[in-house]
């Protein structure tokens, strides 16, 4: 032995003695266990835990455990990706905590049971099992297994991730989902994936899962021409999200609870009932943080986390993953990057009760919230910015419920390669070879890493081994089954509305659009907005609420979307329109929404075009739910927003005591539409009176057309303006019949919605027969396209817009008019030989070294139309309401500048007066259109697209 062994040796003796401390290395571990009494698997000075009414010792505990130990991957997983198979995975059982105590081989089961059903033998399937939980008695171990017969290559997309169940007495592995049939079901389009199991106190199971059973249950109702598990949004795998199980099959076998459009993974039950999960939000932030919700659906919520995401070391980007409760009423969770360039990460200690994220404490808090959200397990240095890491890392988290605050974790301690190891040729590398960081702090050339399973004590910040890590290998999850008290089952929600309940439907509700963090931030006021008669309510910015539902992407092998079917962008993908609902004057909400789906909203004004930024993450309501709001959120305000039991103040200030002795707004007709008590918002007013003959129906109902009629003026009080105009109109025959604007469900019982194409909405707005105008050249134009239109490319169209359906020049997929409204282009002219061209500028500079520089320039002509915004496309709609209307006149020719000739076409800045030209009903498609993304299609299933 060398001096640098001998030193180890040593080195490990005294850490033994001392009590294995947290300081203990994964390099010093086999001279430990030697020094402690023994090596390999039959460590005298491993860890025993034993329970208290078996043992005084509250240091040990007979409870059985499990682990996964797998061989060490050459990459770690992204987190965005649980669909991956890292196969070579064992699920080990021992009846009891010990280095010694024997193991059972659950995955040799696994592979056996998979085996014979596919009717080969055992070595030809390949295995991968995670997510490993127990039951709240300590009898079974439920878990996630993927088996795949050889070669993976060929049948890993016929195989998915099943449940998988571990009965501790009979010592016997089964399928969770006994029939094969329904555990795979919908494999072939993207379903049938299930994954971190959970038991729920009434003996169902939360999982998450690719199923989606609810959302593909309502592409038959679509009319989809596919049924299909969607696609995250990323569009590389289908969407994991939430389900329920029940072995007993009492109301459904299987329910979904969540409607992400990304993952929702990890879930678990806390004391109080709720489940508590790690979502991925891709929609605008790309980020995973963790949420509540409770087992009917009902509660969907951030919990914590969602504005903390640069929590990590040096304020690198952290996911909060594997969240467990712990006895005092904390999370553990790991953070570590969800594209992490090491296997582990830290764990952080969360006070969610206290803390939205990490320094934003909750609205109202009770005076806990101080400090900090979260706090690192260990004062050891743990990184999770990729680089060597002094503290080690943790793989996996797991609370005793015991009474101790100790934690069952997979560990690796920091190695380096040791460079002045001689090794002879062809020889790997030993433990020997690979110091521990602290050894050597000048070499970054980080060694393989060596998970071992561990009991870690907070108390004294003290840890010892209880599976023993093996070089090549892993210990990716470690677990006890030990009995622990089940959570409450939690009582049904106060406002929970059996009638719509029974329609599927929930309720939204929002004090105010105007309140923005608890402050208001309406132009006028909030009050002055609600009195009638008053320019303050006449001229009021938010008028409707719009409802917008994702349409479901599938797998390109289920059905291959082209790329330009999105249109110019494709990060708004499909989007299509529930419907509208007034806002009450003073900002106020209240609308019934379609169950069981996601949903987005925005704020409309007068012209029904969206104004703020839109609301960019998925609600969902559970049937009977109400979801209440106090208002918007600043983006990047540190404050907390979203989190239902972590509301502020409503600046709303709601009904007042009149005059006349009623409670309700000024200049309003109290006499009908009182307040029931002061402060109460206009939305909860209209509720409780309308409709007039049933008052136990919902007040507001979503409305396929923007419409308003004022009904709250007192009498004398001059009303608002109706707004009714903007139906479609049924004299639009030119929109095809087998492509309506307005989509009926295959069940009439549920609501319709918008679908708005570009080819069959829009582009017969520029062709459609109207009344004829003066084109300012003495000639009558009966439709846009009459002026709009470079007549096979020998006239430059006025205003430099194109507004015919021929191919783009610019993707020959898209009609000329869709890309000359959305995309940059470059004036035209008649060049000398009457031929339709960009007009070209040829400039001449010298450098410095007296050399002559030659460039061409053309002259740029902006978009006319903003996807995602009609606001922003004030350009077009300036020439229906009165701005000004076409494009810039082309600065003058520079004098370094020569033009080949060719025929200026005269400007045609406000030349042709357009108001009145497009009706209310065209330009609110326009809008709405505009503001969902500017799609090409909204129907990915078109026919045409196979073409």
């Amino acid at each position: 032995m060398g001096i640098m062994g001998q030193t180890r040796q040593r080195s490990a003796i005294k850490l033994c003695l001392t009590g294995c401390y947290r300081q203990v290395t994964v390099l010093t571990l086999t001279g430990l266990l030697y020094a402690c009494g023994g090596g390999g698997g039959s460590s005298g000075g491993s860890i025993s835990l034993v329970s208290g009414d078996q043992d005084a010792d509250p240091v040990v505990l007979e409870v059985p455990i499990a682990y996964t130990r797998r061989p060490l991957p050459t990459e770690p997983t992204d987190l965005r990706d649980p669909l991956a198979f890292n196969p070579g995975a064992r699920l080990l059982v021992r009846d009891r905590a010990s280095t010694t105590a024997e193991e059972i081989d659950v995955g040799a089961q696994v592979l056996a049971i998979v085996a014979e059903e596919e009717g080969i033998d055992s070595d030809q399937v390949l295995l991968d099992i995670k997510d490993l939980d127990s039951a709240y008695d300590g009898s079974t171990i439920i878990f996630a297994a993927r088996a795949v017969p050889q070669p993976a290559e060929i049948n890993l997309d016929s195989t998915s991730w099943n449940l998988w169940v571990y009965d501790i007495e009979s010592q016997q592995a089964s399928y969770l989902i006994p029939s094969r049939l329904k555990r795979n079901e919908g494999i072939e389009t993207g379903g049938g994936h299930d994954l971190a199991p959970h038991y729920l106190p009434d003996d169902r199971i939360v999982f998450s899962s690719t199923r989606q059973v609810a959302s593909q249950a309502r592409q038959l109702n679509e009319g989809r021409n596919q049924i299909f598990a969607a696609l995250d949004e990323d569009g590389d795998d289908p969407a994991a999200v939430l389900h329920i199980y029940d072995p007993l099959n009492r109301a459904a076998e299987f329910r979904q609870i969540s409607f992400n459009l990304s993952h929702d993974l990890d879930p678990t039950v806390l004391a109080g009932g709720d489940i508590v999960f790690s979502r991925w939000n891709n929609t605008a932030t790309d980020h995973i943080s963790l949420y509540r919700i409770a087992p009917d659906g009902s509660g969907l919520s951030p919990l914590y986390g969602f504005d903390s995401q640069n929590s990590g070391t040096e304020g690198s980007a952290v996911a909060y993953t594997q969240p467990r409760e712990l006895d005092d009423g904390r999370l553990a969770s790991l953070i570590k990057p969800f594209a992490s360039q090491t296997l582990g990460g830290d764990i952080a200690l969360i006070n969610s009760a206290d803390f939205a994220s990490a320094g934003q404490p909750v609205w109202g808090g009770s005076g806990g919230g101080t400090g900090e959200g979260q706090e690192p397990l260990t004062a050891t240095e743990i990184r999770t910015d990729g680089l060597l890491s002094s503290g080690g890392q943790f793989a996996s988290v797991y609370p005793l419920r015991d009474g101790t605050g100790r934690l069952l974790v997979s560990w690796s301690d920091c190695r380096v390669v040791d460079p002045d190891a001689n090794l002879p040729e062809g020889e790997a590398p030993g433990a020997g070879d690979y110091p521990p960081c602290t050894l050597q702090p000048d070499n970054d050339v980080a060694a393989p890493p060596l998970y071992g399973g561990w009991v870690y004590n907070p108390a004294d910040n003290t840890q010892q081994p209880v599976v023993l890590a093996e070089e090549g290998f892993m210990v990716s999850e470690l677990i006890a089954a030990e009995p622990r008290d089940f959570p409450d089952l939690l009582a049904r929600a106060d406002n929970f509305n059996g009638e719509l309940a029974q329609a599927n439907q929930g309720k939204l509700e929002i004090s105010s659009v105007y309140d923005v963090d608890s402050v208001d931030a309406s132009p006028a006021g909030i009050a002055q907005h609600a009195r009638p008669g008053t320019a303050a309510h006449r001229d009021r910015s938010a008028r409707f609420l719009r409802i917008i539902q994702p349409v479901p992407i599938p797998d390109r092998d289920v059905f291959d979307i082209p790329r330009y079917a999105f249109g110019v962008s494709s990060a708004f993908s499909f989007r299509e329109i529930a419907g509208y609902v007034p806002v009450e004057p003073d900002g106020s909400v209240g609308v019934t929404v379609p169950a069981n789906r996601p949903f987005s909203f925005s704020v409309l004004d007068a012209q029904g075009r969206r104004i703020g930024a839109p609301h960019r993450y998925w609600l969902q309501l559970s049937p009977g739910e109400t979801l209440r709001c106090t208002g918007c959120h600043e983006a990047g305000a540190a404050v907390p927003h979203g989190r239902l039991d972590s509301q502020p103040p409503s600046s709303n200030p709601g009904a007042v005591v009149l005059g006349d002795g009623t409670t309700g707004f000024p200049d309003t007709d109290s006499n009908t539409l009182f307040a029931t008590e002061p402060g109460q918002n206009m939305a909860d007013t209209w509720d409780f009176h309308r409709p007039l003959d049933n008052a136990t129906a919902s007040a507001r109902a979503l409305s396929l057309s923007q419409q308003y009629t004022d009904e709250w003026r007192a009498p004398g009080v001059t009303a608002d303006a109706d707004i009714l105009d903007r139906d479609y109109d049924p004299a639009w025959t030119d929109i095809p019949a087998g492509s309506p604007i307005v989509v009926p469900n295959l069940d009439p019982s549920q609501p319709s919605r918008i679908v708005i194409n570009y080819i069959d909405h829009i582009q017969p707005i520029w062709e459609r027969t109207r009344t004829a105008v003066d084109n300012g050249a003495g000639n009558t134009i009966e439709q846009c396209t009459g002026c709009h239109d470079s007549a096979g490319e020998t006239l430059v169209p006025a205003g430099q817009l194109d507004l015919s359906a021929a191919p783009s020049d610019i993707d020959s997929n898209h009609y000329r008019s869709y890309r000359e409204l959305l995309s940059g282009d470059s004036q035209q002219w008649l060049d000398n030989g009457n031929t339709l061209v960009d007009r070209q500028r040829i400039c001449t500079d010298t450098d410095e070294d007296g050399n002559v520089i030659t460039t061409t320039l053309m002259i740029p002509v902006g978009a006319t139309l903003r996807a995602g915004s009609a606001r922003g496309s004030s350009g077009f709609f300036n020439c229906f309401e009165g701005g000004d209307c076409g494009p810039d006149p082309a600065p003058p020719l520079p004098d370094n500048c020569t033009e080949d000739g060719g025929t200026v076409v005269p400007a045609t800045r406000n030349t042709i007066n357009h108001q009145g030209m497009l009706s209310q009903a065209e330009l609110r498609l326009i809008s709405e259109w505009l503001d969902i993304g500017a799609q090409y299609f909204n129907n990915p299933f078109d026919a045409r697209l196979l073409d």
